[in-house]
C-alpha cells in the first residue's frame, strides 16, 4: 500500500481539539450509476471532552475542483458509551464509466472551530454489460392470457375452468421469490405460465428493489430452481412486467405537463435498466417489459422522459406494454401514438406490443358507473361481441398485428359486493364472482384462449 493510499484509508484530523479521528473506507457496491460509500469516526480517549459536531459527504468528478454536498449534515457526538460511530452514503445516478472523488466535512461547532476536511478517496464507476441478447427478441405470435385477481389461488382456477395458460399475477417488487412459490405453483397445476408483475403503487422502487426480480427470474424461469425435479419445466416464466399503470396520473396526483411525471419516467427507466441487468447477470432467458402507455395523455412526455435517461433502453426492453380500453375510436390512437413515440427514440419496429389489460365490464344489461368508452349497460352477449371484433379488428391492422404479441384479458372473475352494486370495476371478469359462466361473455373468453 502507497504512503498515499495509507493517508486515504485513515485520516487524523488532527486540528480538531476534539481527539477524534475519520477512517474512509474504500467505496463498496460499485455499480455503473452507484456506489455506497463508509466511514468510521473513532472518539478520542481525552478526559472531559466529549467531540460532537456536525459532519456530511462531499464529492467531485475527477478532474474538477468544485465539491458538491451529497448527504444531509448529520450531527455527532461522542461519550463514554459511544466510542466508534459508523456513517454511510448510497450515492446513485452517477455516470458510467467515470472516475469520483469523495471525503467528508466536518464541522466541530466550537467556539474558535472550523471547517476540516478529511483526505480523498476515488473510485470508478463500472461500465454496463453488452446490450444482453434475448432467446426471444421478436415476435413469435399473438399470445392471449388471463389476469388474475389479488386472490391468485382462485384466479388459477378459473384459468383452468376458460382454458387460459397464461396468467399475470401481481407481487410487490421488492417480494421474496420464496413468496411466489404457492401462487406459480398453483397456476401451473392448471397448466399455466404465470406472467409476474413487479408493482410498486403509487411510488418508484428502490435500486434494491429492481434488482430483487434477478430472484425471481433465478428461480422461475428456463432451468430455475422452482422447476428443478419438475415436470412442467416448459411453463417457466418468461417475462416480467415492471410496474403497472406507472405513466397514468391517478397513482401520484400530477399531471405530464408537471416536472415530477418527468422526473418519475426517468427514475422509472433507471430502475428498469438496473433490474434487467440483474436478470441478465443470472443466465436466464427472462425478458423484462417496459411501460410505453402514455397514460391516454396524447403526449410523449412518458416515452421521451425515458428515453432522455437510459438512451439505450430500447436494446433492454423484451416488450412495450399498454393498456388500451375502449372501443376503436380509444385503443387504436393510443397504439398508434405508442408506434410513433417509441420510433422517435430510435426504438426498431421489432419490439413486440404487450397489452396486459384489456376488458369489457358487463353486468347483462345493468347500467354501471362507466365501461371505458362502451355502453354502461352492455348485456353478456353484446360484451362478447365487442370483445370478439376488438380482438379481431387489432390483429387485423397492418401497424399494430405484425407485434401484437400478449393480449390479458381483464380480468378472471368479477369481484365481490364490497365495491358497491354498479361499480365498473366489479365486473369485468371472465366469470362471476362464484367462478360460474357469464354467458356469451365467458364462450368468448374461452374462445380467445383456444390455441
Amino acid at each position: 500500500m502507497t504512503k498515499r493510499h495509507a493517508a486515504a484509508l485513515v485520516v487524523l484530523l488532527a486540528s480538531l481539539a476534539s481527539g477524534c479521528s475519520f477512517e474512509i473506507k474504500r467505496a463498496t457496491d460499485v455499480t455503473a450509476d452507484a456506489a455506497t460509500l463508509k466511514a468510521k469516526v473513532h472518539c478520542g480517549a481525552r478526559k472531559h471532552v466529549r467531540p460532537h459536531g456536525r459532519l456530511w459527504w462531499q464529492m467531485r468528478q475527477a478532474g474538477t475542483s468544485a465539491w458538491k454536498r451529497i448527504s444531509r449534515k448529520r450531527r455527532f457526538a461522542c461519550d463514554k458509551r459511544r466510542k466508534r460511530i459508523v456513517i454511510s452514503k448510497r450515492v446513485t445516478g452517477l455516470r458510467v464509466g467515470m472516475v469520483y472523488q469523495y471525503r467528508l466535512a466536518v464541522d466541530p461547532r466550537r467556539r474558535g472551530g472550523r471547517r476540516v476536511y478529511s483526505g480523498v478517496r476515488s473510485f470508478k464507476t463500472a461500465q454496463p454489460p453488452a446490450p444482453w441478447q434475448l432467446v426471444l427478441p421478436q415476435v413469435t405470435g399473438f399470445r392471449p392470457g388471463l389476469v388474475g385477481t389479488a386472490d391468485h389461488a382462485r384466479s388459477a382456477l378459473a384459468a383452468g375452468r376458460l382454458g387460459a395458460d397464461i396468467v399475470r399475477l401481481e407481487f410487490d417488487v421488492g417480494t421474496p421469490a420464496s413468496a411466489l412459490r404457492g401462487s406459480v405453483a398453483a397456476v401451473a397445476g392448471q397448466g399455466g405460465q404465470a406472467l409476474l408483475l413487479a408493482g410498486f403503487e403509487g411510488r418508484m422502487p428502490t435500486e434494491a428493489e429492481a434488482r430483487n426480480l434477478a430472484g425471481w427470474a433465478a428461480e422461475f424461469g428456463p432451468d430455475g430452481s422452482f422447476w428443478n425435479g419438475r415436470p412442467d419445466g416448459h411453463l417457466a416464466v418468461r417475462q416480467i412486467e415492471f410496474g403497472n399503470e406507472s405513466a397514468y396520473s391517478h397513482q401520484y396526483s400530477d399531471t405530464w405537463t408537471d416536472q415530477s411525471y418527468k422526473d418519475r419516467a426517468k427514475l422509472y427507466a433507471t430502475r428498469f435498466a438496473q433490474a434487467q441487468a440483474a436478470i441478465a447477470a443470472t443466465g436466464r432467458q427472462v425478458g423484462l417489459l417496459a411501460q410505453a402507455d402514455d397514460g391516454g395523455t396524447g403526449s410523449a412526455a412518458w416515452v421521451d422522459s425515458m428515453f432522455d435517461a437510459v438512451p439505450n433502453l430500447a436494446q433492454l426492453v423484451d416488450g412495450w406494454t399498454v393498456h388500451p380500453y375502449g372501443p376503436r375510436g380509444v385503443w387504436e390512437p393510443k397504439l398508434d401514438r405508442l408506434l410513433a413515440q417509441t420510433a422517435s427514440n430510435g426504438a426498431p419496429g421489432s419490439i413486440p406490443i404487450d397489452i396486459t389489460e384489456y376488458g369489457l365490464s358487463s353486468n347483462n344489461g345493468l347500467g354501471l358507473t362507466d365501461n371505458y368508452g362502451w355502453p354502461v349497460n352492455q348485456t353478456f352477449a353484446q360484451a362478447a361481441s365487442a370483445l370478439g371484433s376488438t380482438v379481431s379488428d387489432m390483429r387485423a391492422d397492418p401497424a399494430i398485428a405484425p407485434r401484437l404479441r400478449l393480449f390479458m384479458l381483464y380480468s378472471a372473475y368479477d369481484l365481490g359486493a364490497s365495491l358497491g352494486p354498479n361499480n365498473r370495476e366489479r365486473f369485468f371478469g371472465a366469470l362471476t364472482d362464484t367462478l360460474g359462466d357469464k354467458g356469451a361473455y365467458s364462450a368468448e373468453a374461452r374462445e380467445l384462449f383456444v390455441p
